[in-house]
């Protein structure tokens, strides 16, 4: 390729089922693609979120800046939600790259903004405003009359609350975009007729636009998968069989020890002794569709991956596969979702980069790394530096060498799920620190007790750690632009040091 500037394309996916699902010599499932993509790149075997939450993780990996910074710490379609826009002077990666020269686009999945979308930052390409409902889009009802799929139709196997529409064939059309979320069953139809593969579509074919014009170009492709509800096809559904997979390790967690935020999730929110679903062969039947549905996730990267071969572009083209954040299900006492917690569950993310010009096949990083790295990334691929006030850090002298200086501890933000609930987290190579308004705080050793079923918070024996991991946050509070954690938690944290 004669261009000296990377293509990059950029995969996000939606919050994904990630932290300890694949457990292998006791319960596996297949995600050829990515395995194959890891065998051809360098991937992060302790990647986080910034904040386990849609819209202040993917608004974080557009500005490269924590959510305390950029504004948007909730779901836009919250009522809390102050701010629902980046403000008018806010960059985003795009700005920076089309200044290099980049012609860019975004396809799939927003969720960055209420009234403004992608096309508003000067990117081409189709998005949805707020989180979107695809099966109602008229793109979607175009892209499905033309292959004879007709309307997005589900038959229901089991949901949340609502066990008079299990057994039930429904037409996914509703005003709210979370009416048919809280169930697991099939979508009738061909995988083509899935959301995945239609977004998968979408962004082949702007990737086949970008590869005829002369510039260097970046795609970002954001699929909304494997997001519940899972409602995988055929022949996806029916892959696993749901008695193989064993109970998950904290499934039956009593939650003793842990804060309030906890209990909300598992008890208030889902209701206990049912618990979402009072049996394990339930669970089972749920988390068999929740990974069917990654499976087809990885089938339609794999259709766009196969483009970029096919356009003879993947070997100058950086490209960057996460999740905005993971997903709960089944653990710490059989949750549904996510809540104001940051589990291992919730925040553990994958991630994996791939540059065949520039990068090594086949090697993985322990380092602590979160997905806002990746604004940084794109950036010095292009041969932009980061600017000062920028968070992210670039991963590509990670890549290239495993020695790289790296920052021995990782801080992430939360700032609640549907309640006002302020959390800031610290982690290093051995323990996970967060500190909480209006909560308790949570210590744990994730060396010892990866699953955080003994909260240390209390412990004599680790004051000494907490005391240290708090020095850090309130080091990090005072250096960074963090104004809600500086007004509400700062005091609190300098008194407990």
């Amino acid at each position: 390729m004669s261009r000296e500037k990377p293509n990059i394309l950029f995969i996000i996916t939606d919050h994904q089922a990630w932290f300890n699902h694949r457990r292998p010599g006791e319960f596996d499932f297949p995600l050829p693609v990515y395995e194959q993509f890891c065998r051809e790149g360098v991937s992060f075997e302790r990647a986080y979120t910034v904040c386990p939450l849609c819209t202040p993780a993917r608004s974080s990996m557009m500005t490269g800046m924590y959510p305390s910074a950029h504004g948007l710490r909730w779901n836009t379609e919250w009522p809390r939600a102050q701010v629902r826009d980046f403000s008018p002077d806010t960059r985003i990666y795009s700005h920076y790259l089309q200044q290099a020269g980049y012609r860019n686009s975004y396809v799939g999945k927003w969720h960055c903004g209420h009234d403004r979308l992608p096309r508003d930052y000067g990117l081409e390409g189709w998005s949805l405003p707020e989180y979107g409902k695809v099966y109602m889009s008229d793109e979607y009802r175009q892209y499905a009359k033309q292959r004879g799929f007709g309307d997005a139709r589900a038959l229901i196997e089991h949901f949340l609350h609502r066990p008079d529409w299990e057994g039930k064939t429904f037409v996914l059309h509703h005003e709210s975009p979370w009416y048919f979320m809280g169930g697991s069953g099939v979508l009738l139809g061909p995988p083509e007729a899935h959301e995945e593969q239609f977004v998968a579509h979408l962004a082949i074919q702007e990737m086949e636009k970008l590869a005829r014009g002369k510039e260097p170009w970046s795609l970002v492709a954001s699929f909304w998968g494997p997001h519940q509800p899972y409602y995988p096809t055929e022949p996806f559904a029916g892959r696993i069989d749901p008695r193989s997979i064993p109970q998950y390790p904290t499934f039956e967690d009593d939650c003793v020890g842990r804060p309030l935020r906890h209990l909300i999730h598992r008890d208030v929110t889902h209701g206990r002794p049912r618990r979402c679903w009072p049996d394990w062969a339930t669970w089972q039947e749920v988390l068999a569709r929740c990974y069917e549905q990654q499976m087809q996730l990885d089938a339609a990267i794999g259709n766009l991956l196969a483009a970029l071969d096919r356009l003879g572009q993947a070997e100058n083209t950086l490209v960057i596969w996460l999740a905005d954040h993971g997903d709960g299900i089944a653990s710490h006492g059989g949750v549904f979702d996510k809540a104001s917690t940051f589990t291992e569950e919730v925040s553990r993310v994958p991630m994996a980069i791939r540059w065949p010009a520039a990068l090594p096949a086949g090697e993985v990083r322990k380092q602590l790394v979160s997905n806002m790295d990746a604004t940084a990334t794109m950036l010095d691929a292009a041969g932009i530096a980061a600017p000062p006030e920028m968070h992210s850090r670039s991963l590509l002298d990670l890549c290239r060498d495993g020695n790289a200086p790296w920052p021995d501890h990782l801080i992430c933000e939360h700032h609640g799920h549907c309640e006002d609930m302020l959390l800031r987290v610290i982690i290093n190579d051995r323990y996970k620190y967060v500190s909480a308004v209006y909560d308790d705080d949570e210590l744990y050793d994730l060396q010892t007790d990866p699953y955080e079923m003994n909260n240390l918070i209390d412990s004599p024996d680790h004051r000494d750690v907490l005391r240290e991991l708090r020095g850090r946050l309130i080091d990090h509070l005072k250096r960074a632009n963090d104004r809600p954690a500086r007004e509400r938690l700062l005091y609190v944290l300098e008194r407990g040091c």
